[in-house]
């Protein structure tokens, strides 16, 4: 007798708890899942020469050697969950004043976004603008890069022109600071180089021009950094007078 209440006890327990735990993990709320944002810090400050180093804390660095470098031209490829995220920018090793850093700012970022932040200007006036991305997307059954222009050449017009593998008008009259749509670029085993040339709007100088392999002499391989993928052409630089002027033109890739 006594066992078997021992068992009807013993069950009764079981239930309860179950019943109770069923209760509180209906109740219970599920964290809500933070996906990191894509943040990419390009510089593109007009004396062609300025390199940078990022620090992406709060607080002050601890040994500014060790900070992500960033060349003149070039860019850095950052993931993070923060969604204000703070960035410090310092210049050419110019650490002796670290309360007073080349630029300092926070970014708004969303989870999951694509962020490119542009760093550009004069050292002595620098600018940043950031552009919420949408990548065009990748297919493998077509053999084409997606490139765009982005005008960052000293408050002057910008046309460009494709001059291999197709000839043709990229861009006409690029304002300053504007970032084109995404154009289509052939890549495919017929394509031996791009080359593409800058030129002023107004006096149709050249400025600069951007040329890039993408089969090398006695490969077949096509330059993976352009078969289907989206890139940026950044032009910068500087323009004193007609004839007088110092022009940069570089690409940039989006992963």
């Amino acid at each position: 007798m006594f066992q078997f209440s021992y068992k009807k006890c013993f069950k009764a327990i079981v239930l309860a708890g179950s019943i109770l735990m069923l209760g509180t993990s209906c109740k219970k709320e599920l964290r809500e899942e933070i996906f990191p944002a894509s943040l990419t810090i390009v510089n593109g400050v007009n004396d062609t020469t300025s390199f940078l180093t990022a620090y992406f804390g709060d607080s002050r660095p601890k040994f500014y050697g060790r900070l992500t470098y960033i060349s003149n031209g070039n860019s850095f490829d950052y993931a993070t969950n923060k969604m204000d995220q703070p960035v410090t920018l310092f210049r050419n090793n110019d650490t002796l004043q670290p309360d007073k850093p080349f630029l300092k700012t926070s970014l708004k970022l969303e989870p999951g976004g694509i962020f490119t932040h542009f760093v550009y200007g004069s050292p002595t006036q620098v600018k940043q603008k950031t552009v919420k991305e949408q990548l065009p997307p990748r297919s493998v059954s077509d053999s084409v890069a997606h490139l765009r222009i982005i005008n960052l050449f000293d408050n002057r017009a910008i046309d460009v022109v494709q001059l291999e593998p197709v000839a043709g008008v990229m861009v006409t009259n690029l304002a300053y600071e504007q970032l084109s749509d995404f154009i289509k670029v052939p890549v495919n085993a017929s394509v031996q180089n791009f080359r593409f040339e800058v030129k002023d709007h107004a006096t149709g100088a050249t400025l600069a021009t951007m040329y890039e392999v993408n089969i090398p002499p006695g490969s077949t391989t096509l330059n993976t950094q352009w078969l289907f993928k989206a890139r940026t052409m950044l032009v910068t630089g500087t323009w004193t007078a007609e004839g007088v002027f110092a022009a940069r033109v570089r690409s940039i890739g989006h992963f």
